[in-house]
């Protein structure tokens, strides 16, 4: 089955187009963090029905502690509740902006483990079908994969062949593009003082917007930028 995975980052996507292209199905960005909304979750959900697609969902965990795994895991369940999905859904454990590390937790597998198995066992409890996001780094090295056995994964792994663990699900690519995709991320970013400032000097896509990635903004991981603007940040993880 061929699946893809759609955030806000992929702008406004022609889900029509996506489906005469080959894709059977789609996994949608819900949320991230504890808690906020994909801004184009709806929209996507309501043109992947219309599109006539099954879609997943699946949120980016901020999770520290019990606390924030128990708040995150009950957004995720409203909205599967809410929109019920016919694909799985999934937490999607990364750090890609080095949140997890700077707040020392990236190493620490009970806890990594704990927060992905406690949510999996909430979305089953709800009637959906769970599954844990990573990449095989993540999967070898930050997560007990022995207490997480009852679940699928949804194994990140690039420039490979075939999948090096056994998954439910292998994403292959991180570049990839169908017809109907209008990702509206950008280039050229001009660096004023290394990790000090970020300034757009040319956008992509139809809204001319670049997206900041990786990094940190007050605590807000993606910011939108129009050419010309720039904004303080606190670490850029990423060129």
């Amino acid at each position: 089955m061929k699946v893809i995975d759609i955030s806000r980052h992929n702008g406004d996507v022609d889900f029509r187009q996506v489906r005469a292209s080959g894709v059977e199905a789609v996994m949608l960005r819900s949320s991230w963090g504890h808690f906020v909304e994909d801004l184009r979750f709806r929209e996507n959900v309501r043109k992947c029905n219309d599109a006539g697609l099954p879609y997943g969902l699946y949120h980016y965990s901020y999770a520290l502690n019990e606390s924030e795994m128990m708040r995150e895991a009950d957004g995720l369940i409203a909205l599967a509740r809410r929109f019920s999905p016919r694909m799985p859904v999934a937490i999607d454990m990364e750090d890609a902006d080095g949140y997890k590390e700077r707040n020392g937790t990236l190493y620490n597998k009970a806890l990594n483990t704990e927060i992905c198995r406690y949510t999996c066992q909430k979305i089953e409890e709800a009637g959906f079908y769970p599954m844990v996001y990573a990449n095989l780094d993540w999967f070898r090295n930050k997560l007990i994969l022995s207490e997480l056995d009852r679940y699928d994964l949804w194994l990140a792994q690039w420039n490979v062949n075939g999948p090096s663990l056994p998954c439910g699900m292998w994403q292959y690519t991180s570049s990839g593009s169908v017809p109907g995709e209008n990702e509206e991320g950008g280039q050229d970013i001009q660096w004023i003082n290394p990790y000090v400032t970020v300034q757009v000097v040319r956008g992509v896509g139809r809204r001319n917007i670049y997206y900041v990635r990786n990094a940190v903004i007050s605590g807000t991981v993606i910011a939108e930028l129009s050419p010309g603007e720039s904004l303080p940040v606190d670490l850029i993880s990423a060129t």
